[in-house]
């Protein structure tokens, strides 16, 4: 389903336009949760998934978009977002693959400085987060996190410090595969075993 986009996208585009030095370069260990659909390496990083099912900062259908997180707990609590949402039961919970991932971008929003881009008065990260944009999709919108993930998207951000919603201090980083740098780095801790293991050919 094409969703109707955002009118904020233009707000948010134009703001970031502005926005003097607005890229932070963040380098360090992430990690990341998959369902094992998605945990051959060679998928586990493309970020399809996001673009056929959509995220809080990308809708379905516009682009690629990796979730990551800084640590393991906040990770973990990430992937069973959906399952809390839709109150799946227990025994619903499917097998998934955690990695951590070492990365090295140059061109990052940090939303989580309250001195920076996540205190401007135009963009609400709390009414972002707030937003049930799950809701907003069923409804053929495009919700307003995944405006501005768009509009940051559109400027060759590679990535998005975050807030997480569902850990309190917990730190998400949203990145885009195909606005990596050719200086960008990208690489799975344990490559070599996790393809052995399943069976990547």
């Amino acid at each position: 389903m094409k969703l109707i986009p955002n009118s904020r996208y233009t707000v948010f585009l134009a703001e970031l336009k502005k926005v003097k030095e607005p890229f932070l370069t963040w380098k360090g260990l992430l990690f990341r949760a998959s369902p094992l659909e998605y945990g051959r390496a060679t998928k586990l990083l493309n970020g399809q998934g996001s673009f056929v099912t959509g995220g809080r900062w990308s809708a379905a259908g516009t682009f690629p978009a990796v979730n990551t997180s800084t640590d393991q707990g906040t990770c973990l609590a990430e992937s069973r977002a959906s399952f809390t949402y839709y109150n799946f039961a227990p025994s619903d919970v499917r097998p998934k693959v955690v990695v951590a991932v070492r990365v090295h971008l140059f061109k990052v929003l940090n939303l989580v400085s309250r001195r920076g881009i996540g205190a401007k008065p135009w963009l609400e990260l709390t009414k972002l987060q707030a937003e049930d944009w799950h809701k907003v999709n069923y409804a053929g919108y495009e919700a307003q996190s995944q405006a501005f993930g768009r509009a940051a998207h559109d400027i060759g951000v590679e990535g998005i410090l975050v807030p997480s919603v569902r850990v309190q201090g917990g730190i998400n980083l949203v990145y885009f595969p195909q606005s990596l740098t050719p200086k960008s780095k990208v690489e799975i801790l344990g490559e070599d075993e996790l393809n052995r293991w399943l069976k990547q050919k």
